[in-house]
């Protein structure tokens, strides 16, 4: 069991009938038309973003991001420390953006597949050379992977469309990257962490650049989870929102790759991996 577009949709509208703090708007559209939804709380001046589900198989990590918001703002109704953290302190200070799932048709795709009956997925059948797209598909509903797609030593690893690893016929060509680069332009975040999966790592820098205190908060983090301090290598070191916000910005921006295993990793480790990023998260928030 897998978490997709349609179980995201359901638990905003049920987050959104809950609680009274959450306002919810659309940081743009995917190529099949699938709304991009930034989900935000809190009303403090530093802000931080969080973002998951750039690949298709990597919906725990949407998974993770709301449960995360839920399990805030419960603490924020009932005031009790979470994690050792005051939460309603935390959010005083700080505004929180949560896109919770960057690459909607990505995800659809590696878990429910492909439809003859729509014109893109016949494409991408035609394009690909291949018919079965569960458990293999990273990329959005063109074959560009996302994570690739980022203006950051913008490189071509793959010529054509793929289920991993084709960054796309030019840098931010497509619209998922497209909106969270406009959405990091508008709201000027003064942080972010961008989720993946797996492996247990946490990323901090770009091409040798960092933030200040990127690598001291990278350390804290990695205390406060168990997670381990990693500089990414080969394909992973470049195209990615991580290093697009740290090249554009100078401040600090993260890739943590949650849990273990191989990808996609099942619905049912999300209690296994929830409490080490939950932790990290707010030793983030903490620290800002």
């Amino acid at each position: 069991m897998y978490y997709d577009y349609s179980r995201l949709c359901a638990d905003i509208t049920a987050a959104e009938e809950k609680k009274h703090s959450l306002s919810r708007f659309s940081a743009g559209r995917s190529v099949m038309g699938r709304e991009i939804f930034c989900l935000k709380t809190g009303g403090g001046k530093k802000k931080l973003f969080l973002s998951g589900a750039y690949h298709g198989l990597e919906s725990l990590t949407s998974a993770f991001l709301m449960k995360f918001l839920e399990e805030l703002l419960n603490h924020c109704q009932t005031d009790k420390e979470y994690y050792g953290h005051n939460v309603n302190r935390l959010l005083e200070k700080i505004t929180l953006y949560i896109v919770p799932m960057v690459n909607p048709d990505g995800v659809d795709i590696a878990i429910n597949g492909i439809d003859p009956a729509c014109d893109l997925h016949r494409e991408l059948i035609r394009d690909v050379g291949m018919c079965g797209f569960c458990e293999v598909w990273q990329a959005n509903a063109r074959g560009v992977d996302i994570n690739h797609n980022f203006n950051a030593r913008w490189k071509r690893i793959r010529e054509h469309p793929s289920p991993s690893k084709h960054g796309g016929p030019y840098p931010e060509s497509e619209p998922e990257t497209q909106a969270i680069i406009n959405l990091c332009r508008r709201e000027n975040f003064d942080s972010m962490i961008a989720f993946h999966s797996q492996g247990g790592e946490i990323y901090y820098d770009f091409n040798r650049q960092t933030a200040p205190r990127s690598l001291e908060l990278a350390r804290k983090m990695a205390k406060a989870s168990g997670y381990k301090v990693r500089r990414p290598t080969g394909t992973a070191s470049f195209g990615g929102c991580k290093d697009w916000f740290i090249q554009e910005f100078g401040k600090e921006g993260f890739t943590v790759e949650i849990g273990h295993g191989t990808n996609p990793l099942p619905l049912k480790m999300l209690d296994e991996v929830y409490d080490e990023n939950a932790r990290l998260t707010l030793c983030l928030m903490e620290e800002m």
